[in-house]
């Protein structure tokens, strides 16, 4: 049994990007593909190091296994406690990432740290010991974990760390030993947790000079001069190129002694998974591990950023959530019992003439109307009230009920009457106060807060040092109003020796047409709703990218269809056809299946995903629901009905249970999901009765971008699935059915 395991950062990130099975934890074994690393025992202490390491200097991140509470305890646990000591790693090593407020971080004032070992679903209440200068060397030491909150001066001293620092130069000259053949075939998986259309084993110059389209090399290449925009649909490579700029530029930074700092912003936590993997994997020299001298690289949430950046304003104030599922939840709940205290008698006199869809929804005794004037009312928060600090009581809030703000998209919530405008306002002032009471403050408050102090003076001081030479971003089309203004001004160096102001060398991927919500407009400038002058965004050079490398010639087909079923809106030109090329193999039709009802869907489709995923492996299968309330009901009863064998992901901001997938299917959203790819997904609930006649533009958007986002999820294998009891399938499906690009299943 390993008394500990010791590991240079380079073997420890290479290791830590891989999909790591529970039978590793067994002996330690690593594959032959992990060629660069020695691994090498003496005293029953497992060493992994670099081949090249030629210094004992460190940093060197340790995790002690000996004593009655070892970090590894061989359970259901220990994955997710290794991916936590990966982030803390990244955190204290190369400023990447910071640990999460989830955490529930703690700390004494020295180098004794700890923190949550799991999700409370997962871990319990267990906690994570480790100390950040063990014996005053720049290690890392992880050495207890605890079922119980525990004193740190009850904690057991790592007794084995000096010993393991006497012996590493003797480690460290050591030749590396010839691993036993039968390793590589004793089930023990380290497969790379990287899309199956990327892991080539080419290296970084490989992908610029052979791999990467002439449209693609072209936005790599462009200079540092301002803004560039790259757009394409789902599949075109989107999120690669802008890696391989990401860290191609970096490097030759590095190389050429020119200090930068870079920061790859997006708003999936499962997102900057990815980055971090296709870094570690292409990384030449070390620069994505935090071995730079130079150069300095970020991947982060923006929402991570946020609350790193606040932390000293919001040490008594807990953010509703990190953009989770269940912040959104109780955002709904507080705008529900807000419709209901309202329901007084002074309230009903002022608002009695409010237009009669709003009436609707505020009666409680039609669930649907008031699950969708809630819905609105958030989307109203967020793209138009809590983006522009429009408030009740203010020159702004005035302007708003009067409608002399600008215009206003026709896909937001319907208010034609300045009742309806003073009665949205008065929802609003009642749900931030309702908010201040609880001492919480939304992910909205929280980036306009961002938003606020990036104006202030402390800024100023601190953008020296803590701002960024380029940013990085994906997934534009999720970000809202109001995150686009805090882009530009996360940049230093704006201006120019002689005072002249340089445009923000910002990178931005996106694709409008996988915003399942509407928060990425703003009111106010018809022609400029993405880019507006509050961005400084606009007017940045264009790349489009016209082919395909995640999806089948069929599945390009149906979404060519799907696509001509769009609203036609102008979103300052970003809006435009369908036209890519799939370069991949070709594959089977998509198929739609009608089933009786909700029960016959859900347990047939969950069977079928579970065998698939049996045979295929995991992260391979998803079902994805269209649905928000349906998931709701799924996600719940499934977590009971069929435990332990979904994964079950309801969250942007962590999707951590992916790297512990197995051969287990996921359950989620299509908006939960977005940047990442499976090999088959089974679409669910895209019902006739979630798109009827008389729904308005905004509706009618929402959903066919939720269909199109987890369509274009699928790599080879698309089902979509309705039931008899909603009315069958959806009208957006029409096309796709008179033309056979999507067949019905027999």
């Amino acid at each position: 049994m390993a008394s500990a395991l010791v590991f240079d950062l380079t073997s420890f990130f290479q290791i830590a990007a891989c999909d790591i099975q529970e039978e590793w934890f067994a002996d330690y074994q690593i594959p032959p593909e992990l060629a660069s690393i020695k691994r090498v025992v003496t005293d029953n202490i497992i060493y992994f190091l670099d081949e090249k390491l030629n210094t004992d200097d460190g940093p060197f991140v340790i995790i002690d296994l000996s004593g009655a509470d070892p970090i590894f305890k061989q359970d259901k646990i220990d994955r997710y406690v290794l991916d936590r000591i990966s982030t803390i790693t990244r955190a204290t090593f190369t400023n990447s990432v910071s640990i999460p407020y989830s955490w529930h971080f703690h700390s004494e004032g020295g180098s004794l740290k700890s923190v949550y070992a799991a999700t409370k679903n997962v871990g319990g209440g267990s906690r994570i010991h480790f100390d950040s200068n063990p014996a005053g060397n720049p290690d890392l030491i992880f050495f207890t974990r605890t079922e119980t909150v525990i004193p740190f001066h009850k904690l057991r001293t790592p007794d084995l760390y000096l010993a393991i620092r006497a012996t590493l130069p003797i480690i460290v000259a050591a030749p590396a030993i010839k691993r036993p053949k039968e390793f590589s075939t004793t089930g023990i998986t380290l497969s790379q947790r990287l899309p199956a259309s990327f892991a080539r084993g080419a290296t970084l110059d490989q992908w610029y000079q052979t791999k990467l389209t002439d449209e693609q090399r072209a936005f790599v290449d462009k200079p540092y001069q301002g803004p560039v925009r790259l757009r394409g649909v789902a599949g075109t490579g989107k999120t690669l190129s802008l890696v391989i700029k990401f860290l191609r530029d970096a490097c030759s930074f590095e190389n050429a002694h020119s200090e930068k700092r870079f920061c790859f912003l997006t708003h999936s936590s499962g997102t900057v998974d990815l980055v971090n993997g296709i870094c570690i994997d292409l990384d030449p020299i070390g620069v994505a591990s935090g071995l730079g001298k130079y150069v300095t690289l970020q991947v982060r949430t923006l929402y991570d950023l946020a609350y790193e950046f606040l932390r000293f304003d919001l040490d008594k104030l807990n953010p509703l959530s990190l953009d989770g599922r269940e912040g959104r939840q109780l955002q709904s709940e507080l705008i529900a019992s807000i419709l209901d205290t309202m329901r007084d008698e002074i309230s009903f006199a002022r608002f009695n003439d409010i237009s009669e869809h709003l009436q609707f929804g505020w009666n409680r005794n039609n669930t649907a109307a008031r699950e969708q004037l809630v819905s609105e009312l958030m989307n109203e928060f967020a793209s138009v009230l809590d983006a522009d600090a429009v408030w009740a009581g203010t020159d702004k809030g005035e302007k708003y009920a009067k409608g002399q703000l600008g215009y206003r998209p026709t896909w937001l919530m319907d208010l034609t009457t300045e009742r309806d405008r003073r009665f949205v306002l008065e929802i609003h002032r009642h749900y931030r106060n309702l908010l201040a009471d609880m001492d919480t403050l939304s992910v909205d408050q929280m980036v306009g807060d961002l938003n606020s102090f990036l104006d202030g003076n402390t800024w100023d001081h601190l953008k020296k040092t803590r701002g960024f030479d380029a940013i990085f971003v994906d997934e534009l089309h999720l970000f809202t109003s109001i995150e686009r203004q805090v882009l530009h001004k996360l940049v230093r160096n704006t201006v120019s020796p002689e005072g002249i102001a340089l445009r923000p060398s910002i990178f931005m991927a996106y694709d409008v047409k996988q915003s399942p919500r509407d928060t990425f407009t703003q009111i106010g400038e018809k022609d400029s709703s993405l880019f507006t002058a509050s961005t400084q965004l606009q007017n940045s050079d264009l790349i489009k990218l016209s082919k395909v490398f995640r999806y089948t010639p069929q599945i390009a087909e149906f979404l060519y269809d799907l696509d001509a079923t769009f609203p036609a809106i102008d979103l300052a030109g970003e809006w435009e056809e369908y036209a890519a090329t799939a370069e991949v193999a070709e594959g089977e039709r998509p198929t739609l299946t009608i089933f009786k009802d909700e029960a016959e869907l859900i347990k047939v489709i969950v069977d079928t995903a579970i065998r698939q995923a049996r045979r295929l492996g995991g992260r391979r299968v998803a079902i994805l629901c269209v649905n928000e309330a349906l998931f709701d009901q799924y996600d719940k009863i499934l977590r009971i009905r069929v435990k332990d064998r979904l994964i079950h992901i309801s969250s942007r901001d962590t999707v951590l249970d992916l790297q512990h997938a197995g051969k287990k299917p996921i359950l989620s959203m299509p908006e939960y999901v977005a940047g990442l790819q499976f090999e088959a997904v089974h679409l669910i609930h895209v019902d006739a009765q979630d798109a009827p006649k008389e729904m308005n533009i905004g509706e009618r958007r929402r959903l066919i971008s939720s269909v199109y986002l987890g369509a274009s999820r699928a790599e080879r294998d698309l089902h979509i699935s309705c039931c008899e009891t909603r009315g069958g399938p959806a009208s957006v499906l029409g096309l796709a059915l008179e033309r056979k690009t999507l067949i019905v299943a027999k």
